[in-house]
């Protein structure tokens, strides 16, 4: 079915097993609420504070995002991701610990066959997930991370460009190729940034490419924003973090390249 084709976003009707903390989306837009959920999420994340749980979050909530993306680029159907359908479970699973997305009940609705009619139901369907789900969730995070919701918004693009590229490149079907470029264009592109609540579309975004840090001859994207790694125990800046200054990238560069030769 499906619906098992989302599991790996960890968007389906199944429970998780070993969950540690549930609370129905719904109840997310309350600020307590909110609160007590990033408090039983920062320890499993070993978080130093309460901007990189709620950092953490929002970029795990990235998973139900992109579970919409693919059904209705790839499966060709809108699901029913709405607050009021949906259980946000944090479990633990090999030794680490999860956000997961349980739907009460499975909805959906195929997309129109008639190019202008797909074009209007993507619309509505992209307009309401982004301005009656993630906003209102992404919002009530940022106040209790003390961050701008930009932060929140700005961890999209990564996980984006980097899981349209995997779908294009597994994807045979020429037609669904399209449709994963296309949409994601249309996402981008033509999703009113008053839907986000911002200023400009957060998706629209310049990519920033890097050098590879242990092959020369590649090109890596650079982040979009800081996922706030270094906030946890033992955390550091990534390498393709946009705080990282560039001689410290080049340092470590350098380092990861003599490893290599030390190895071979």
């Amino acid at each position: 079915m499906d619906f098992e084709c989302l599991q790996k976003f960890n968007v389906g009707l199944n429970e998780k097993e070993h969950v540690v903390y549930s609370v129905a989306a719904a109840r997310l837009g309350d600020r307590e609420v909110m609160e007590q959920l990033i408090e039983a999420y920062a320890p499993l994340i070993k978080a130093l504070d309460r901007t990189a749980a709620a950092t953490y979050f929002c970029n795990q909530f990235a998973n139900a995002c992109l579970a919409l993306q693919y059904a209705v680029s790839v499966l060709g159907k809108s699901i029913d991701l709405s607050l009021d359908n949906m259980t946000v479970q944090l479990f633990a699973h090999e030794g680490k610990y999860g956000v997961a997305y349980k739907l009460d009940r499975w909805a959906e609705q195929a997309a129109p066959s008639d190019a202008m009619e797909r074009r209007l139901w993507l619309e509505r369907v992209l307009t309401d997930f982004y301005g009656k789900t993630v906003k209102p969730l992404y919002e009530s995070a940022a106040v209790i991370g003390d961050v701008d919701a930009g932060q929140m918004w700005g961890l999209l693009p990564t996980r984006f460009n980097y899981m349209t590229e995997q779908w294009l490149l597994a994807e045979e079907s020429e037609s669904i190729r399209s449709a994963i470029s296309d949409d994601y264009a249309f996402l981008k592109h033509e999703v009113p940034a008053s839907v986000f609540g911002r200023s400009k579309n957060p998706l629209d975004v310049k990519i920033r490419w890097i050098e590879d840090l242990k092959d020369p001859c590649k090109q890596i994207r650079m982040k979009n924003v800081c996922c706030q790694y270094y906030r946890t125990e033992g955390g550091y800046y990534c390498y393709t973090c946009p705080r990282m200054k560039e001689a410290d990238r080049e340092e470590r560069r350098i380092k990861a390249r003599q490893s290599e030769l030390v190895t071979t």
